[in-house]
């Protein structure tokens, strides 16, 4: 009975098996294996990224992301190596200098020397160098206090140079505490106890040139002093190379980590 039965399989009726067709929705032909979503058939996925190498974004305590001033950097370390290349230059030109203040003294002849045209950029480098590091360091104070910290005194980035003798503490005091500990210390006390003696050196420099003179009379009174303008001038100069380049260093460090959570 079963042999005429058509709904009994039989072992060598069995039919092999359907071969995939082509899918037009995914687009996949026989033998393609389907890729992960949002990728075009048979395309590569992109890397995934190494630990460690994602970019972290730190947000304020609203949930706003924070930007770190690196323009400001930028145009403070442009403004600081413009000062000490006019230091270096200065002392380059200091012994020309003497020269000419020595002709003024014994024949009155006055020239214009290439250190006193110099000497006028001084000026407007001082106040750029000083309200660009006045913005920067208010820049990252904010992003710290939006993190939830309190970096010190409140803007004595700006007023801390002002207060004469104080200021030897107060400026680098206050950047510590603005930067926080992910920058090295060495860099900072680096950058202004080297910055600090070139001042002392720049101070005495002034000092050879101006009162080696009668301030009444305009006589060269003692020319020993005058003669140790340019000792002084390239140990100032000396100094502010040294100190730029720490200064360099710790202006890159802090822009881009002041934000770590761990600062």
């Amino acid at each position: 009975m079963t042999d005429n039965d058509p709904f009994v399989q039989r072992p060598g009726d069995q039919q092999p098996p359907e071969q995939p067709k082509y899918h037009p929705a995914s687009g996949l032909n026989p033998g393609d294996t389907p890729g992960a979503p949002g990728l075009i058939p048979g395309a590569t996925p992109p890397p995934v990224p190494a630990y460690g190498e994602a970019q972290q974004l730190q947000f304020d305590r609203t949930g706003a992301p924070l930007e770190k001033p690196e323009g400001l950097a930028k145009g403070l370390i442009g403004v600081t190596a413009a000062a000490t290349a006019l230091a270096v230059l200065t002392a380059a030109l200091a012994q020309g200098e003497v020269d000419s203040l020595r002709r003024l003294a014994e024949t009155g002849e006055f020239s214009i020397t290439a250190a006193s045209l110099l000497g006028l950029l001084s000026l407007p480098i001082t106040v750029a160098a000083y309200v660009l590091y006045g913005m920067w360091m208010t820049r990252m104070r904010r992003n710290r206090e939006a993190m939830g910290t309190k970096p010190g005194m409140g803007a004595v980035e700006w007023w801390g140079w002002w207060v004469p003798f104080a200021q030897v503490v107060l400026v680098p005091l206050g950047a510590r505490k603005v930067t926080g500990r992910t920058v090295p210390l060495v860099l900072l006390l680096g950058w202004w106890i080297t910055f600090t003696i070139a001042q002392v050196f720049g101070a005495y420099a002034s000092i050879a040139v101006n009162f080696s003179f009668d301030l009444m009379t305009g006589e060269l009174t003692d020319p020993e002093l005058l003669d140790s303008y340019p000792t002084w001038a390239w140990a100032s100069a000396a100094a502010m190379l040294i100190s730029w380049g720490f200064l360099l260093r710790f202006i890159r460090s802090a822009t881009d980590r002041h934000l770590d959570a761990d600062a």
